[in-house]
């Protein structure tokens, strides 16, 4: 299942089911008229809920049975990110071999981490700003949605509390992070974590840990890994967050970034106002922005 936010012209947030490369079920339209009454006003509600998906999907086969209003065209609706306001935004750094291979970095023998405001968080299409020469890079990332509350949750366990999977581009000012000595002030302008451009539920993904993962500037291709070079595995991932904190339905976890990001280039690829910003993780489609002032 691919679950997605959408606005209307009506200027309300809905979400919805991706029914093919064209449509998306109108979840709460559908369950009004086919007599199916969900109360859920949003995909982290949908999450809290133990049976929430399960819910969903008899709305979504039934549903699929009739021709009704509730199939909207996406030429018609504006996709947001899947979870406008995250609890939480938990990412991880230096978390590929390539990319700490081209970085000439030792590899880490410890999880670094850092946070996101849910402020930063835009959707596929809008715009990133970046202040004017402030020297910023994408990230592409495969983004870990949680859907299950745990505190001290064993990597043995750590599935259990994954509801799926969406693409996070985690936009960082270089120049903040070289002048402040830590993450805090450059992982976290408004509009640098694009996310989306939908939801995929865990059951979609047969091995999240082998996915082809691309970041192109301007189409031209600027990141070109796979989740397989990952050096620390999301159920590690998932472990050590949960060792300090309360993971909650809703909650994303980036679990880093491979080679290619802008320092990486010489001269460094900077983005500029005007560029277009593509992610692609297979099974997972494309989250693409532009870069404003």
């Amino acid at each position: 299942m691919k679950l997605v936010t959408f606005g209307t012209r009506d200027n309300k947030h809905h979400i919805g089911v991706l029914k093919d490369n064209s449509s998306v079920i109108d979840i709460r339209m559908a369950s009004n008229d086919l007599g199916i009454p969900l109360s859920f006003e949003s995909i982290i509600h949908i999450l809290e809920d133990p049976e929430g998906l399960e819910k969903v999907q008899r709305v979504i086969d039934a549903a699929g049975k009739h021709a009704g209003p509730w199939y909207r065209s996406l030429n018609d609706i504006e996709l947001t990110a899947p979870i406008p306001r995250p609890g939480k935004i938990l990412g991880v750094a230096l978390n590929y071999h390539d990319f700490c291979v081209r970085g000439k970095l030792d590899t880490p023998t410890a999880l670094k981490v850092f946070m996101k405001a849910h402020s930063t968080v835009v959707g596929p299409n809008d715009a990133v700003h970046v202040p004017l020469e402030r020297k910023v890079t994408y990230e592409g990332e495969l983004g870990v949605v949680i859907g299950k509350t745990g505190k001290h949750v064993a990597s043995a366990d750590a599935w259990d509390h994954v509801a799926g999977y969406l693409i996070v581009n985690d936009f960082t000012a270089n120049d903040y992070i070289k002048e402040d000595v830590q993450l805090m002030r450059g992982k976290n302008l408004d509009t640098f974590c694009p996310m989306g451009p939908f939801l995929v539920t865990k059951e979609e993904i047969a091995d999240p840990g082998a996915l082809a993962i691309k970041t192109e500037v301007n189409g031209i291709v600027r990141q070109n890994s796979n989740t397989s070079r990952l050096i620390f595995k999301i159920p590690e991932i998932i472990e050590y967050f949960s060792s300090f904190l309360t993971l909650e339905p809703g909650d994303v976890i980036a679990t880093g970034t491979p080679a290619g990001t802008a320092l990486q280039f010489d001269p460094p690829a900077f983005v500029q106002p005007g560029d277009v910003v593509a992610v692609t993780v297979e099974g997972l489609g494309t989250l693409t922005n532009i870069i404003r002032s």
